[in-house]
């Protein structure tokens, strides 16, 4: 959840950061205002932040302050990116985080999770028809497998994760499903298959010409990616996947990352997804460009559905 409230209600003169993340029982702050360059004084500034962001929302048990830039293949902040600055000293810090009825298991300190994906997530879910097989690669915690698995009639949901902390997280996640109440959706644990490794090592294992709808939320590869980026990023992926999806109408949910300049025309990425494509002997049709949220100064992180269909 985003907070863009940066005034403590009960009228303190406490600079609350504009926009955090809350996640679970977690607020995760990625900043904080410009403060006293006293070390003393900072910390005196951040707990008071902390406490204020506590007192407004009952539900907040921990506020922790990311202190490093998301780094390596798991996108997290790992054992000494974040600083707890109110409450418990929990080490690891997890927490369990809702959405939507579904419940995952979240490790913050060693697993990439954003609750600002929510609203694609389910934008997802309601393309999936019933009897879809559905795959599911770079899933993290498992929410976007979860939510397939507990709100669509999908056969199955199968989820690809090589960070081994994010694979705990997920089959956990699955645990939760299996005794979720609210999930009106048949056998929605039994029907999730969660594999652990690389995901170019696994996809050759996998079923040929057998996915109907393949989700790619794949992580930003630095210089490779962006409009400024100097190489083919996620080709390696885009290759490995169109084997495995339906060549007659598999749907693929590609994210790629784009400036604001580029939405939602894309062009960049379209020509880069038309050329891989194409050298399948299929040739793809653009369903819908969604914006799935910033990543940055100017720059979106864009999912891009395509269909694809033999060449004529």
């Amino acid at each position: 959840d985003d907070n863009n409230n940066n005034n403590d209600q009960s009228g303190s003169s406490v600079r609350i950061p504009k926009s955090f993340d809350v996640i679970g029982d977690v607020a995760l702050l990625h900043a904080l205002p410009e403060a006293s360059t006293d070390q003393s004084q900072q910390q005196q500034e951040a707990q008071a932040i902390g406490e204020a962001i506590m007192k407004r929302n009952k539900a907040i048990k921990v506020v922790a302050l990311r202190q490093s830039n998301l780094v390596g293949t798991e996108r997290a902040p790992g054992d000494d990116g974040l600083q707890i600055i109110v409450g418990a000293q929990r080490q690891p810090l997890v927490t369990s985080h809702m959405e939507y009825g579904i419940k995952v298991a979240v490790d913050v300190n060693h697993t990439f999770f954003s609750p600002r994906m929510a609203r694609e997530r389910l934008r997802i879910c309601q393309q999936v028809a019933r009897g879809e097989h559905v795959l599911v690669l770079f899933c993290g915690v498992g929410m976007d497998a979860c939510q397939l698995a507990g709100r669509t009639e999908a056969s199955s949901v199968t989820a690809v994760e090589v960070n081994p902390v994010a694979v705990q997280c997920c089959r956990r996640s699955q645990r939760y499903l299996e005794k979720n109440k609210t999930v009106t959706c048949a056998g929605a644990a039994e029907r999730l298959t969660i594999l652990e490794g690389d995901v170019l090592d696994l996809l050759p294992t996998l079923p040929r010409q057998h996915y109907n709808r393949v989700l790619v939320p794949r992580p930003k590869e630095g210089a490779l990616d962006g409009d400024l980026g100097q190489g083919d990023s996620g080709i390696q992926f885009l290759r490995a996947i169109l084997p495995v999806l339906v060549p007659n109408g598999g749907e693929c949910h590609w994210y790629d990352f784009v400036s604001t300049n580029e939405y939602p025309t894309c062009q960049r990425s379209r020509q880069f997804l038309q050329r891989v494509v194409e050298e399948h002997g299929l040739e793809m049709e653009i369903l819908h460009v969604a914006n799935a949220g910033s990543v940055a100064m100017r720059q979106l992180r864009a999912c891009i559905d395509f269909r694809v269909r033999p060449k004529e």
